[in-house]
């Protein structure tokens, strides 16, 4: 095929080559290829567009946009917006149901004070919260148990204005009273008037009136209320053995709850945000306390037990056993802790955390203590130490020592009967945990409250008589044959005995006299750490 072109002003004759077939070939594969992107490209807008709610995409990235282009930002209206969504200050309430878990508190006729007081704990928190204030609870449920130490460092931590912990008493009387520490501040007494009288007006049998320090007198505050760094007060609603104030607490719950609300915001109306006033009721109140150990002991009080003598005094001789469950708790201990529930009584700390409680038995000074009190410092543990009325009056700087060092002074009677205190007839089993009591607080000013049985030796009757004293029994869910001096275990073996038998809650009974256990008891405490566990503070352990 032929045809004229024109180049450079001249005209030529050419002949028009024909393409060939691979050419034409080559062609047509590229244009399928490039249909098939398109179709392919098209089915993918398709399957977005149902994705899309089978909206145009298109027509939607350009709306979007749009819409973005044209909304410019408002200073002046976000200023306006913060402005108008800023609020004052939450009052902030911390509510402390007492006991709860494995604590029940008193009881009467299947009656637990741990739930009257999560439901009293439940309604205060909804009339509260529909106040508008913000609520923190010590705990968030009824099956969990809450100790003291931890209760408080809740309610430190939570930067409440208020405290209130709520509880139920049992015994001989009836009625509410309300308590504050011996040397509360100006908001702390307004407060737990403010809430008294609420209560009363609410309606309750009998006004006992607002107490201070405890039950023993003002020598000392209940933990937790004397330990917050807050205004606190402690609310004991009527008795759980009077058929009448168990009536009123049911009848009047949603009233109770309502009088605490209106005298928490009554005392907050009068004395405003507590921030300004909280490092005076800290200062009132002892600041470190908690952390440091008491060193005025602590007043414990349980509801007094009848008819003591109707009670069995066989003599029962306590000893962990070998058995273990599979947390190597001592299933001997547990059977007990069950068994006298009832009592004041540890044969372990039912627990499964990792926390153990190092305690020692002074009956006589051997020389070994000022290397144990040396060790335990340096270590950062504090132990309990047992002590008869002998050691304290031969022992008296070690005493103090113990006390000075934040350790917990324990009583282990005063002669130390080796036929055990269920031998003797009630009356002598009180002087033997009194006398000592008292000889203490008069040379030292501390109160002791936790009593160790010599020898192990206990009743049911031995049990109630430390219970009217005011005392918990302390027994031990490790203990090995490490008392006699004259015959000393080897100390490689007592070392790996002793971590061999770690278990959660484990009660440690060690005899200060033993040279074995003061050579190993800095290396016993670095392997207890090693392995994951706490030494733990036996005042920890303690409610109210």
């Amino acid at each position: 095929m032929k045809y004229i072109r024109e180049r450079d002003g001249k005209r030529e004759i050419v002949e028009k080559k024909r393409r060939s077939q691979a050419y034409i070939v080559q062609a047509a594969v590229k244009w399928a290829f490039c249909i098939i992107v398109l179709v392919l490209i098209a089915m993918i807008f398709l399957a977005l567009d149902k994705k899309l709610n089978d909206g145009k995409i298109v027509d939607k990235i350009r709306g979007a946009s749009s819409e973005a282009s044209k909304k410019e930002p408002d200073t002046e209206s976000l200023l306006l917006t913060e402005e108008e969504t800023e609020e004052g200050p939450t009052l902030r309430v911390c509510i402390d149901p007492g006991h709860g878990g494995m604590d029940p508190g008193c009881d009467h006729e299947g009656r637990l004070e741990s739930e009257d007081n999560w439901k009293l704990a439940l309604e205060v928190k909804k009339q509260m919260e529909a106040a508008g204030m913000e609520v923190v609870m010590t705990r968030e449920d009824n099956d969990t148990k809450v100790f003291l130490k931890d209760r408080v460092a809740i309610a430190n931590a939570s930067g409440a204005d208020y405290f209130i912990s709520l509880h139920r008493n049992k015994g001989d009387g009836y009625g509410v009273e309300t308590w504050m520490t011996a040397n509360a501040g100006q908001v702390t007494d307004a407060l737990t008037n403010n809430v008294h009288n609420a209560i009363v007006g609410a309606n309750v049998q009998r006004d006992r009136g607002v107490k201070t320090g405890t039950d023993s007198g003002e020598g000392s505050d209940y933990y937790v209320i004397g330990n917050t760094t807050m205004p606190a007060c402690l609310i004991e609603f009527g008795f759980i053995n009077d058929a009448e104030d168990n009536r009123l607490y049911d009848a009047n719950l949603e009233g109770y709850a309502k009088a605490i609300t209106t005298a928490v915001q009554t005392t907050y109306d009068t004395y405003g945000d507590t921030d300004l006033l909280k490092s005076d009721e800290k200062d009132a109140k002892g600041d470190g306390a908690a952390e440091e150990g008491n060193k005025n002991g602590m007043i414990l009080q349980y509801p007094a037990i009848d008819n003591v003598s109707a009670l069995s005094g066989e003599i029962l001789n306590w000893g962990q056993g070998t058995n273990v469950d599979e947390y190597n708790r001592p299933t001997g201990s547990l059977s007990y802790q069950e068994k006298f529930k009832n009592y004041p009584a540890d044969f372990i700390v039912p627990t499964t955390e990792k926390k153990i409680y190092l305690t020692l038995d002074e009956g006589y000074e051997y020389g070994c203590t000022p290397s144990i009190l040396s060790t335990l410092k340096e270590k950062g543990v504090q132990a309990v130490f047992f002590v008869t009325k002998p050691y304290v009056d031969s022992s008296p700087d070690l005493v103090r020592q113990m006390i000075e060092d934040g350790h917990i002074l324990g009583n282990h009677s005063v002669t130390h009967p080796s036929a055990g205190i269920p031998s003797l007839g009630i009356e002598e089993q009180t002087k033997e945990v009194m006398d000592l009591h008292n000889f203490i607080k008069d040379s030292y000013g501390y109160e002791m409250c936790l009593f160790r049985f010599p020898s192990g030796k206990f009743s049911e009757q031995s049990l109630a008589v430390l219970n009217n004293c005011g005392y918990r029994g302390v027994f031990w869910s490790f203990a090995y044959l490490d008392y006699d001096v004259n015959n000393q275990p080897d100390e490689a073996e007592s070392l790996q005995k002793m971590v061999a038998q770690l278990h959660p809650g484990a009660i440690y009974l060690l005899h200060a006299e033993s040279w074995t256990n003061t050579n190993v008891l800095g290396a016993f405490i670095d392997k207890v750490r090693e392995a994951g566990y706490e030494f733990a503070s036996y005042a920890d352990t303690l409610q109210q």
